[in-house]
């Protein structure tokens, strides 16, 4: 209740009128004649329950002033809570971004020990493609940033894809699943090469294949792929995924595997680019080259 309203109120105006009777009759009686014992005896008569009642009419308002009293302490006192409670909030989101890029320096450093020339960039996913079958996404880095077309994007885990189109600040990366990705591949335990690329059918499980591998190999469910790196567009050796059933042709002529990435495209969130490595070729891929492989 605000002191403006209560003083409009009729509890307001009841207490004015008791008061204003108490204050008269306290008048009266000390200016009353000589029978002032008498008068003083009745007086206390009348006033003895007007006084109690004026003391009940005091401690009513006295509460009610202190509830306005409490209840403005409380507001103020949630209202700095509340303050607080969006600063520590603040500064958790700050903490666990730090700790997110963190995390994401120090599997890069995992990468580098590992791969000691490639050349890392640090992206994190700001975006997907809406598409049934490309999975395509965009990522935080650009031309700005050094990027350029046909770059391996990978996990500490293994590939991801390629840059395919680039922009000033974000790039879109094509994913391994994608059918026009496709990419010399080789068989960790055999040595068997063959060709490794997304298909249409199969995107919605999330594997890949990997076609023309010589209808002898012993090639089996469990077997590791890695890119063969023979045409300088991907480093040798990065992992892409394990076997999960192997087939033959219809020609019969030769085998082909259905792969499961080791790399989930769809739920990636933070990626590195290759953006050098021993070995890279320095020809510029061609508008074609996602469809032949590398």
């Amino acid at each position: 209740m605000h002191m403006r309203d209560f003083f409009r109120s009729l509890q307001f105006k009841i207490f004015v009128a008791i008061a204003l009777v108490m204050i008269g009759l306290m008048l009266r009686t000390a200016l009353g004649n000589g029978n002032s014992t008498v008068t003083a005896s009745v007086f206390s008569t009348i006033l003895t329950p007007v006084q109690r009642a004026s003391s009940s009419v005091s401690n009513f308002f006295y509460g009610i002033f202190s509830n306005i009293s409490t209840n403005e302490q409380l507001h103020s006192k949630n209202t700095q809570l509340q303050k607080t409670v969006n600063q520590l909030q603040s500064k958790l989101v700050d903490y666990n971004q730090m700790q997110q890029e963190n995390e994401q320096y120090q599997k890069m450093y995992s990468i580098s020990q590992e791969h000691s020339d490639f050349k890392l960039a640090p992206a994190r996913v700001i975006s997907r493609d809406s598409g049934q079958w490309n999975s395509a996404f965009t990522i935080d880095k650009g031309q700005v940033d050094g990027i350029k077309p046909y770059e391996p994007v990978i996990t500490p885990d293994g590939l991801v894809g390629e840059t395919t189109e680039v922009m000033f600040n974000s790039s879109v990366v094509t994913t391994v699943l994608d059918p026009t990705l496709k990419m010399g591949a080789l068989v960790s335990q055999t040595g068997d090469l063959g060709q490794v690329h997304g298909d249409r059918n199969l995107v919605s499980q999330g594997l890949l294949n990997i076609d023309y591998l010589p209808s002898g190999s012993a090639i089996a469910n469990g077997d590791i792929i890695v890119t063969a790196g023979r045409a300088g567009v991907f480093p040798a050796n990065l992992k892409i995924g394990l076997v999960q059933q192997v087939k033959t042709q219809n020609s019969g002529i030769s085998l082909y595997a259905l792969c499961k990435p080791l790399v989930d495209p769809t739920t990636v969130k933070d990626v590195s680019i290759i953006t050098d490595f021993s070995g890279k070729s320095n020809a510029t891929p061609s508008s074609s080259s996602t469809s032949s492989s590398h």
